[in-house]
């Protein structure tokens, strides 16, 4: 299967090209304020560098967030937009699951362990989740005050360790046992490994959901004001 998968949610953009589980060809680029028009720019370069037309697409995949409110909504809308222009499958996943499913499949976390991924969440918070190596959420996405306890989610596993994931990371106090693992595709989302769990949706599925929408986790910064009832907006 053919999937086109992009990832928005952070300051490093990336869209991918996956096939059968691969990771065909990627473009990544720093650009937070950027995504509305770079992603579009990263897609022609995936496709031209994979040789696929985007007639020959068979799913598209994004990341629903956490992460930047405007990066999450643009991510979302371009791949809602695509699928629904191209008639294709659309399967949403986690920022915060790609980082974890690729410490595990880069064998940084074992098949006992558990992976904390964390992202930068603004406002001295993060935002953080657990998964264990079959993808199951063991805790759910959560914002979390940047201090000592900020990625004590959950206790080390029987036999196994808490593996700490996500750039934001770095300076953080890890709980006691835990390991950090440092990686590209650990550090940030990438659209690959979107791609990659979101083949696992569209297969099971068949016809994917359109109606994938943001993970934001905690409400937006700006929102529209509230109108009163019999309002009439001036003409």
């Amino acid at each position: 299967m053919r999937i086109l998968s992009l990832s928005t949610s952070t300051p490093r953009g990336s869209a991918a090209l996956v096939r059968d589980g691969e990771t065909v060809a990627a473009v990544a680029y720093v650009d937070l304020q950027g995504h509305a028009e770079r992603i579009f720019q990263a897609i022609d370069a995936v496709l031209e560098q994979s040789g696929v037309a985007r007639g020959a697409l068979e799913g598209l995949a994004c990341d629903v967030g956490p992460g930047s409110f405007t990066g999450v909504r643009v991510g979302v809308a371009s791949s809602k937009g695509i699928a629904l222009g191209l008639g294709l499958p659309l399967a949403g996943v986690v920022s915060l699951a790609a980082m974890a499913a690729a410490a595990f499949a880069s064998g940084e976390a074992g098949p006992g362990d558990v992976v904390v991924a964390a992202i930068d969440a603004k406002k001295s918070e993060i935002f953080a989740a657990a998964y264990d190596a079959a993808g199951v959420t063991l805790a759910e996405p959560c914002t979390r005050p940047i201090g000592a306890e900020a990625l004590a989610l959950l206790a080390p596993p029987p036999g196994g360790r808490i593996v700490v994931v996500g750039e934001v990371t770095a300076d953080l106090a890890l709980p006691p046992g835990a390991h950090r693992a440092r990686g590209a595709a650990l550090d940030l989302p990438d659209a690959g490994w979107i791609g990659r769990l979101a083949a696992a949706q569209l297969g099971s599925r068949g016809e994917g959901d359109r109606e994938v929408e943001p993970l934001y986790v905690r409400p937006p910064d700006i929102t529209p004001p509230r109108r009163e009832v019999g309002y009439t907006p001036p003409r």
